[in-house]
């Protein structure tokens, strides 16, 4: 019997599947919406189970790990096969964040005036029904925007990057189908270690295109003086550059000196971004503390590993994503995907929500009633 620990429960329509013969569930910052690929096959000589798996796209879909919530949202996904030795089934099931993906802005109103991010996209994503929430109060992120236009054609996700970017805030799906805004590593003190708890790893540094300083400029069209709508600049430093060289871009949008600055420090830290990538596969979903590992996305963790880590370097990186897997070939198994610490920003300067996966649930609790 399997333990309790590492079942994968689906709710669809009064209904709950726990029967799976594969599981893959993603919670990341890219891509930014919680996904859920699930398979169930069986001998085709057998009765058919797979009949009474009532789900088909457009259900709405509740996904639970070890008895906790980690994605509401719907089936997108069902495909069905079958030879004279077996059938099966796959099911995808997607956060209803997901919407802001294919959705274009509509133009209603078409422009904002004095407004935070916050309140923009609040309004943006609420008319495809998906809430927006900020982590703590990352400094800066309340800075009203003057002027901002959508434009036609650009898709809710691209719309809300760009002003995200303006203000060094990220995107990611909050698990309970909206979206939440953050920026910088959020806490941690998990340890993935050699010999230990690490199953297999990959870490990849790299710096052909890295740069040691990054210069914006732009201009301030809101500004009543003609001499200050010109010639806007902000300037920052690479941390622990390996190279001399220097970035220079146009802002997308206008800045003052203040707004600038966040945008520059954003391009400062996809420049961290791209300069690590690992993946670090451990066993079972559950950390020491019983949490799933989903629940610590975008916090820090160390990396004891002599074998993947030059000497006399920096051992602590950011979490930027998570899947949870199972199959009958290789069981129960995260995969912990990393970045440079500050690839997502350098921190926020008040204390973070605390997550919503890390509140248990219970799945009977969270069935009552279907």
């Amino acid at each position: 019997m399997a333990k309790p620990t590492e079942i994968c429960t689906v709710v669809v329509n009064g209904g709950r599947y726990d029967l799976w013969e594969s599981v893959e569930v993603s919670h990341a910052y890219d891509p930014p919406i919680d996904h859920a690929m699930l398979t169930v096959s069986e001998p085709s000589s057998g009765a058919s189970t797979l009949a009474a798996l009532k789900m088909k796209p457009g259900d709405p879909a509740q996904v639970y790990l070890a008895g906790v919530l980690v994605l509401n949202g719907t089936v997108y996904l069902r495909q069905a096969a079958y030879d004279k030795q077996q059938h099966a089934v796959q099911i995808g099931i997607v956060a209803a964040g997901q919407n802001i993906i294919p959705a274009t802005v509509q133009n209603n109103p078409g422009q904002y005036k004095n407004q935070t991010l916050q309140q923009i996209l609040t309004q943006a994503f609420g008319k495809v029904g998906v809430a927006l929430s900020i982590r703590g109060n990352p400094d800066g992120c309340n800075i009203p925007f003057p002027r901002v236009s959508e434009y036609v054609g650009e898709t809710l996700f691209d719309f809300a990057n760009r002003l995200c970017m303006q203000r060094n805030m990220y995107m990611i799906d909050d698990g309970q189908g909206g979206i939440a805004a953050f920026r910088g590593p959020q806490g941690g003190g998990l340890v993935l270690k050699e010999g230990g708890n690490i199953l297999h790893a990959r870490l990849m540094l790299r710096n052909d295109d890295q740069v040691a300083n990054v210069e914006g400029v732009a201009q301030d069209h809101n500004n009543d003086i003609a001499a200050l709508n010109q010639n806007v600049s902000a300037t920052a430093t690479v941390p622990n550059a390996t190279v001399t060289r220097t970035l220079k871009f146009s802002a997308e949008d206008p800045h003052n000196a203040q707004t600038l600055q966040h945008r520059v420090n954003r391009e400062v830290a996809y420049v961290l971004y791209k300069n690590t990538d690992g993946d670090v596969t451990v066993q079972g979903w559950l950390c020491p503390d019983n949490s799933l590992w989903m629940a610590h996305v975008g916090e820090l963790v160390t990396l004891n590993s002599p074998m993947l880590i030059p000497p006399d370097s920096d051992n602590q990186f950011m979490i930027k994503g998570v899947t949870h897997r199972q199959s009958n070939g290789e069981g129960t198994t995260t995969t912990v995907y990393l970045c440079d610490k500050n690839g997502m920003g350098s921190g926020t300067t008040a204390p973070l929500q605390t997550l919503s996966r890390q509140a248990q649930s219970n799945i009977d609790s969270g069935a009552a009633g279907l």
